[in-house]
């Protein structure tokens, strides 16, 4: 069977491209517990997703992270962390669903226990938010995330 290519792909192509926004984190109470900006960018480089955070956090900490994701099905991404060896734990599978939407789940790998989903709808060529739901290894609410960006280029 011939790899389908990630340019080719629904909704991936569509967020190419630089991104800014506001994170906001809350509890399993949807009490707030921190809020920062950060900067992401997106590619598609020889059929793999490659992707670069840059978190600006208000104390002027600057952390980057990279990401880089192959092609696994027709329309499933699994997505490996480079530099955070911790998450060498876990599995994440981003899936398109229509014409918008990417949902990302991560599974501990040990347990095959849900750790977090991730939705990100596209709402327009330049906006789009996130929410992401974390789990704790019992399967409780851990917390969430809210994300507003805008593409900037």
């Amino acid at each position: 069977m011939v790899q389908k290519h990630l340019q080719d792909f629904q909704v991936f192509p569509k967020h190419i491209g630089i991104w800014y926004g506001s994170w906001t984190c809350l509890d399993a109470k949807a009490k707030e517990t921190l809020r920062f900006e950060a900067e992401i960018t997106q590619k598609i480089i020889e059929n793999q997703w490659i992707q670069t955070n840059t978190y600006k956090y208000p104390d002027g900490r600057n952390v980057t992270n990279s990401f880089v994701g192959k092609v696994i099905s027709e329309d499933e991404v699994e997505i490996e962390a480079l530099d955070l060896p911790e998450w060498q734990n876990f599995r994440t599978i981003a899936r398109e669903y229509g014409d918008n939407m990417i949902i990302f789940n991560v599974w501990n790998k040990a347990t095959g226990n849900l750790f977090a989903t991730e939705i990100i709808n596209l709402i327009n060529h330049n906006n789009r938010c996130r929410t992401t739901q974390s789990f704790t290894e019992e399967g409780k609410v851990k917390g969430f995330m809210l994300i507003v960006e805008e593409r900037v280029l």
